[in-house]
């Protein structure tokens, strides 16, 4: 499965382009809804997904940020990126996971994921993912203490963000 949803003339972030996330989710209809509240409703973002870890792995030169399920077919998000940091990949990777247990949030963000997000019928969770991509990419947080927050409300930047049902 690669859904994309792509502008004309988008292309890689540096230079003023969009901002190409890899959407890593093997869920084919989850897939789709993100890509498309990026492109109605979020300047800047171009979304390629992926149904794969070996798939992440084999694009991931050529995004911005990562946007993965725990849950993968051939893997979890936690070993991709183990996979990424271990070849010295720094680039951004944020949760957005049915996976709601705390063990797996811990394990994320200690191998080194930048925000866990658990997925929610909610509105706004989408917002969310988007604004903490944004301050990844534009610098905010980069090398400060991981922060946690535990609601969708939660206020104020944080260098690792989480929002998990309690």
């Amino acid at each position: 499965m690669t859904v994309e949803s792509r502008s004309a003339g988008d292309g890689p972030a540096e230079g003023g382009g969009s901002v190409v996330l890899l959407h890593v989710e093997p869920d084919a209809r989850s897939a789709e809804l993100l890509a498309a509240f990026a492109d109605r409703f979020a300047d800047r973002f171009a979304v390629r997904s992926v149904g794969r870890m070996a798939a992440a792995l084999d694009a991931v030169d050529e995004v911005d940020c990562v946007v993965t399920e725990q849950r993968l077919s051939d893997g979890s998000g936690v070993e991709l990126v183990e996979r990424l940091r271990g070849r010295g990949s720094e680039v951004p990777v944020v949760f957005h996971t049915t996976c709601r247990e705390r063990a797996t949030e811990a394990a994320a963000l200690d191998a080194g994921a930048d925000a866990y997000f658990s997925k929610r019928s909610e509105r706004g969770q989408h917002d969310c993912v988007l604004d903490r991509i944004r301050g990844l990419l534009d610098g905010e947080g980069a090398g400060n203490p991981r922060a946690t927050t535990t609601a969708p409300d939660a206020s104020g930047p944080s260098s690792r963000a989480s929002l998990s049902e309690e």
